[in-house]
């Protein structure tokens, strides 16, 4: 990119056409280097760079060109990091060349921050269940044709189902696939393990494309992946000298701090399926306990209870 803007940046000061052996001079390199350039600023940034009669290049002032900068903050470039990771796991014959020209060019976007060596920066997946590269390119075909998806669907109970799905989006959390879709079979919006998803096929017919905002409504409403109208709000007190990290996590974006005293913070989470939000608490141990409502920490008490079973009695 370095060369790229000096490029222009001698095109645009220039009051008279340059010739290829000035800017093999000008720019420190070769002339197929030179051409290389040329041709990205025409191809990539629509540059109004044009020849005289005697091949020398320069600009048309008329067109009032300026090369766009690229500038990303810390997050974005994080990012693109993390894409990069996700894109390169992404396994099987049918995938290797598209994601290489993509991951080239999150590499390129990188490096004009300074980003050079990705090596350096690791990102380390935890419980990845990996999901069929043919069965996800399916999906991804569905959704971009906006067309139903006939499936075989496995439960995490391991009961087989086939469905008719109309797929609205994908969803990468906490390191695996998911597919939201309207199932037609049970006649409503259901969210499906890719990695559970053992044939796909896409249907002849159009999608049953959902209100963006009904969706947006439905997936943020409450807490987890699980989402839908949220049903309870769960009140639970933190210890912050035992999990002082907890004071800057964002649980969910609908969450509230009803209470902060001390080394002790309370929040609000809104919820309708408890599974997940109880196993994020119980991640916490002692440092986090649930104030309200009264059946979800019963239902903590329970689990806890039946968790201690075990360790009473002898290892097998």
């Amino acid at each position: 990119m370095k060369r790229l803007e000096q490029l222009d940046q001698i095109l645009q000061d220039r009051r008279s056409p340059i010739t290829v052996e000035q800017l093999m001079d000008r720019l420190n390199c070769s002339k197929a280097t030179v051409y290389r350039r040329i041709n990205e600023l025409k191809t990539h940034y629509q540059a109004p760079i044009l020849q005289d009669d005697e091949h020398r290049f320069y600009y048309d002032k008329k067109a009032n060109f300026a090369l766009p900068g690229i500038r990303f903050t810390a997050e974005e470039a994080q990012g693109l990091l993390m894409a990069a990771d996700i894109l390169n796991k992404l396994h099987g014959d049918n995938l290797a060349a598209p994601i290489a020209r993509i991951t080239n060019g999150i590499a390129d976007l990188l490096a004009e921050q300074g980003i050079t060596n990705q090596k350096l920066i690791q990102f380390i997946p935890t419980l990845v269940r990996k999901a069929s590269p043919q069965i996800f390119l399916t999906v991804l075909t569905a959704l971009q044709q906006q067309k139903k998806l006939n499936m075989t669907y496995r439960s995490r109970q391991g009961l087989t189902s086939q469905r008719l799905v109309s797929p609205q989006h994908l969803t990468y959390y906490k390191n695996n696939w998911y597919l939201d879709a309207w199932c037609h079979k049970k006649e409503g919006l259901r969210l499906f393990a890719v990695e559970l998803i053992e044939q796909a096929q896409v249907d002849i017919e159009r999608s049953q494309q959902h209100d963006k905002d009904e969706l947006r409504q439905h997936y943020a409403n409450s807490y987890g992946l699980f989402a839908g109208k949220a049903t309870e709000h769960a009140k639970i007190r933190i210890d912050l000298q035992q999990a002082p990290w907890v004071e800057n996590q964002i649980w969910h974006s609908g969450q509230k701090i009803v209470e902060q005293k001390g080394h002790h913070l309370v929040i609000e989470i809104p919820y309708q399926h408890d599974a997940e939000l109880l196993a994020d608490i119980r991640q916490l141990g002692e440092a986090a306990e649930i104030l309200a409502p009264v059946s979800l920490r019963q239902t903590m008490q329970q689990d806890l209870r039946n968790t201690l079973a075990h360790y009473n009695q002898p290892a097998s």
